[in-house]
């Protein structure tokens, strides 16, 4: 499918993807992706954020099942790219347990093995955490989950010089 197909079948904003199907989760990568190279991101910060934004959607699609994606530049004197995304699953009940690496669903996936009996690697959220400058989780009430990352441009583009 073609981007201006899945566009219109997406019904997205510029700076906006609905999410629902797992091809969202390559289709948002590349909509930040293009958005942070125009900002002037260097390459190795642009995958940074496309392995974020895969792993939230993936989330978000794993839990929820549907959800939101929005991304805009901050207003800060360093160049900074925020992605927001929103859901209305059942949230999470224990946030800094779900941002420990080797946690999948509340549980040490050494205690199951087995990758077949399990939702997750457990690495998700703490690699967002690493890659990110500022990652915020909120549950919402009465339900969802609203994560709000934040990309700090600290590096000139790949051949420029700085």
């Amino acid at each position: 499918m073609t981007e201006d197909a899945h566009r219109g079948d997406r019904n997205c904003a510029d700076n906006c993807c609905t999410i629902s199907r797992e091809i969202d989760s390559i289709w948002c990568s590349r909509k930040c992706a293009r958005f942070a190279k125009e900002m002037g991101f260097c390459e190795n910060d642009i995958w940074e954020l496309c392995i974020a934004t895969s792993e939230l959607v993936t989330n978000v699609l794993k839990y929820a099942g549907t959800g939101k994606l929005s991304f805009s530049a901050t207003d800060s004197q360093v160049p900074e790219l925020e992605i927001v995304v929103e859901d209305d699953g059942p949230g999470i009940s224990d946030i800094p347990q779900a941002v420990t690496d080797g946690i999948s669903e509340g549980i040490d996936v050494s205690e199951r093995p087995d990758p077949r009996t399990r939702r997750g690697l457990g690495a998700g959220l703490g690699a967002v955490h690493r890659l990110m400058d500022s990652v915020d989780i909120q549950n919402r009430h009465p339900r969802g989950t609203k994560v709000v990352v934040i990309k700090r441009c600290d590096h000139a583009p790949s051949g420029e010089n700085g």
